[in-house]
């Protein structure tokens, strides 16, 4: 940076540099910067911090942690990505001075503290945004799905809403959140913990036995949930392995059947069910304890089916009175997107079914999708443990021919749910469109404030939509780092040179993506594949040698050996195990030993 330039927030590691203290940048490439000596507060060698850089010289505005702990890791990740978790004062000034049920009146408010309601979360959730409850009556379900009353709290315009706004949507990190409601709200006063009354917005419906829902009523409530259920405990239960605590077994199967009534209906109709597991870690305060992939399993859609439902009846019942409000527009995928996928997996020796000539229509494609997916679920299923370890690349051809959802204030359909309204009810503690369906919802009731008018609803879709891809960017972005951290950890100075055995799970021009292990992935760079001279497939699906024709493609199993983990950047570099190791490697290894 040139003398006398404009002034740079960064967020570095600090590193010695002579008798001296220099501040690097921690997750981008950069040179050190050094620290002038009274800027330098309390850090030390190997502390993340977020510096200010003027001219040539830094000093220090706040220090996270060292870069050993992933709790200092997720803090700054999140800082230099201007996510700030804390919020302003104003807004947790205007929640510190909420006091529980007292304030604004609330009536016609209906108590339903005797009902047998859960919430079903993950592990470690702090935020219990919807609690189910249900009732066997004949052949008939009926369905309760009772949502954190978060309009309650959060008046129209106020600090808390107008930061709610701000931020969109609530930012998860392993280990760490930066929330969009301050955590009076976040996890006490909206949090619907186990015996404590809270208040809720409740729609209840039938759901009959061919799936199809009807009798949709919406009310605010007070509900007294009677145990925090973990997807593990649920699946249990279903699985014959545990009663259920409480005796809370038989409530739990009930809502199961709720589920597949509901599933089986969408199927019907043309869902899209694309299976892909998501990263999950633990995560102390000192270091990674472990990671896995969390799988889909029948907790998880038990609790998805009866959101689903409540989102479908919450939207059906707002475009019936034309409220302004703030829909979940998901477009039908492309044609010309969906050909090149089938091509991809018939190349990749998935049996796909025949497509039609010429360009496909919507729903031609959305039918083309639903195919093709059922198609790889069958082909994956022959393949026995290998279909597991391929499974995730290759479902990821089949979601990138898809559109990205987002926001819209206008009425249009899911494609991927084969709905023909929906919107986002469900979580209002994390998602801000959800705030404003509430006060859609509670408007048309009569018995809430205003609800926003169609120059809100527009502005907050296109905003919204913004935060959210923000935010998925800023999770991927913290899962590679954790797991590059949680690898360093279990492999220690041994990881170089490691061999472990892995899956091609992308191709670019530079190279190969492989994933291993559960939630481990790295880069393979094309110099590295040995002499020949390798171009990329014409479908993008593998790497082709010029001279010997070998193929490299995607789901390919693949040994590959550790060259370097740069746990910061969440980033790990491989090379092929069959060519013998590295220089790099060589070198390593002799430091180390032999090891």
């Amino acid at each position: 940076m040139a003398r006398g330039g404009p002034p740079r927030v960064v967020v570095s590691v600090i590193v010695g540099s002579g008798r001296g203290l220099a501040a690097r940048p921690a997750f981008e490439a950069g040179r050190p910067v050094p620290l002038l000596r009274r800027a330098q507060g309390t850090a030390t060698v190997g502390d993340l911090v977020t510096v200010r850089e003027r001219g040539r010289t830094a000093e220090v505005l706040g220090v996270h942690g060292p870069t050993s702990s992933p709790t200092a890791v997720m803090s700054a990740l999140l800082a230099n990505a201007g996510i700030r978790v804390e919020l302003p004062s104003k807004a947790t000034g205007e929640a510190d001075a909420i006091t529980g049920r007292l304030g604004r009146g609330d009536p016609g408010r209906r108590d339903m503290t005797d009902q047998v309601a859960v919430t079903i979360d993950p592990e470690g959730a702090k935020d219990h945004d919807d609690a189910i409850a249900v009732a066997r009556e004949g052949e008939d379900i009926r369905l309760w799905v009772h949502i954190a009353d978060v309009a309650r709290y959060v008046i129209p315009g106020g600090a808390i809403d107008r930061e709610a706004a701000r931020r969109g949507n609530s930012v998860y990190v392993p280990g760490m959140v930066a929330p969009m409601l301050p955590p009076r709200l976040s996890n006490d006063l909206c949090s619907l913990r186990p015996g404590e009354p809270r208040d809720v917005v409740t729609a209840e419906m039938v759901v009959h036995p061919d799936g199809t829902v009807s009798g949709e009523r919406f009310y605010r409530s007070e509900i007294l949930s009677r145990e925090r259920l973990t997807y593990t405990t649920v699946d249990e239960v279903l699985a014959g392995a545990a009663p259920g605590p409480d005796g809370l077994g038989e409530s739990i199967t009930l809502a199961a059947e709720a589920a597949r009534r509901l599933l089986a209906r969408r199927r019907a109709r043309g869902t899209l069910e694309v299976h892909s597991g998501e990263p999950s870690f633990t995560v102390s305060a000192t270091r990674v304890e472990g990671g896995g992939l969390e799988a889909q399993t029948t907790s998880h859609s038990l609790v998805e089916e009866c959101m689903i439902a409540a989102n479908e009846a919450v939207a059906r019942f707002l475009v019936a009175r034309r409220a302004p409000t703030v829909f979940r527009y998901h477009e039908d995928p492309a044609g010309s997107a969906v050909a090149r996928m089938y091509d991809q997996l018939a190349e990749l020796g998935v049996p796909v079914p025949p497509i039609a000539d010429g360009p496909l229509g919507p729903q031609q494609a959305r039918e083309a999708v639903a195919a093709a997916a059922e198609a790889l679920r069958a082909h994956l299923a022959t393949l026995g443990d290998d279909g597991g370890r391929a499974g995730p690349a290759l479902w990821g051809l089949v979601l990138r021919s898809l559109r990205q959802a987002y926001y819209s204030p206008d009425h249009v359909g899911h494609s991927g749910l084969a709905s023909p309204a929906y919107l986002h009810f469900t979580s209002p503690i994390r998602r801000y469109p959800d705030l404003l369906v509430h006060r859609a919802l509670l408007d048309q009731l009569g018995i809430g404030d205003a609800g926003p008018d169609p120059a809100t609803c527009a502005e907050a879709a296109a905003h919204s939509s913004e935060t959210e891809r923000e935010a998925v960017r800023m999770e991927r972005r913290a899962d590679r780092v954790t797991a590059a951290l949680l690898l360093e950890r279990l492999t220690g100075e041994k990881a170089i040179g490691l061999e472990h055995e892995g899956i091609v799970s992308g191709v670019i021009d530079g190279g190969l993506f492989v994933t291993f292990g559960e939630v481990f992935d790295g880069f393979l760079p094309v110099r590295r594949l040995g002499a020949d001279w390798f171009r990329t497939h014409p479908l993008e699906v593998g790497l082709i040698g010029e001279s010997t024709g070998r193929r490299v493609m995607i789901g390919d199993p693949i040994t590959v050996r550790i060259v370097r983990i740069e746990p910061l950047r969440g980033r790990v570099e491989l090379e092929p195990a069959a060519l013998g190791p590295s220089r790099v490697v060589a070198r390593r290894r002799a430091r180390l030993g032999g090891a």
